[in-house]
């Protein structure tokens, strides 16, 4: 590989860890200022077993004869 080859591509990296730095720094900008200061905190919801809710017991029932 040519130096001229070389210092071609090294530019282009620079280049695009430069572009890419100033997106991130942008968009984390952009988050920031979005982001509610003072809001509450939404109530979560965690999934599994609860006892608030109404539980039934399961009884069999015969199957229809036709």
């Amino acid at each position: 590989m040519s130096v001229e080859k070389n210092s071609g591509m090294q530019k282009t990296a620079r280049q695009f860890l430069l572009a890419l730095t100033a997106c991130l720094a942008v968009a984390g900008g952009a988050a920031l200022a979005v982001a509610p200061g003072d809001a509450p905190e939404s109530p979560v919801q965690h999934a599994g077993v609860t006892v608030d809710w109404p539980h039934t017991t399961a009884t069999a029932t015969p199957a229809p004869v036709n």
